[in-house]
């Protein structure tokens, strides 16, 4: 089983936005390894699938981080006010 060219740019275009989002490749780089894998991989692609497919991948990126943040926010919602002791209190008593 083999990927669709729409599968193998999904797949390369996540990987290209995974190293520009960790600083490993320009904005421009970016755009330009996707042109290159839309015309050398995904050649039966046009541009307004590229970029749709391209903008739903990044939209589903941007969901999941928002989502990630917002369960972050209600840990540490609910953790307010919490303070981890140090040590057991039995073990306190040893150390008056």
């Amino acid at each position: 089983m083999t990927f669709s060219q729409r599968e193998r740019f999904i797949y390369h275009a996540t990987t290209l936005m995974t190293m520009s989002n960790l600083g490993r490749l320009t904005k421009s780089d970016l755009q330009k390894n996707l042109k290159a894998v839309q015309n050398k991989r995904c050649t039966g692609l046009t541009d307004d699938q590229v970029e749709e497919i391209f903008f739903d991948v990044e939209y589903e990126a941007l969901e999941m981080m928002r989502n990630a943040q917002e369960k972050l926010e209600k840990s540490c919602a609910k953790r307010q006010g919490y303070k981890k002791r140090e040590f057991a209190e039995d073990i306190q008593e040893d150390f008056k």
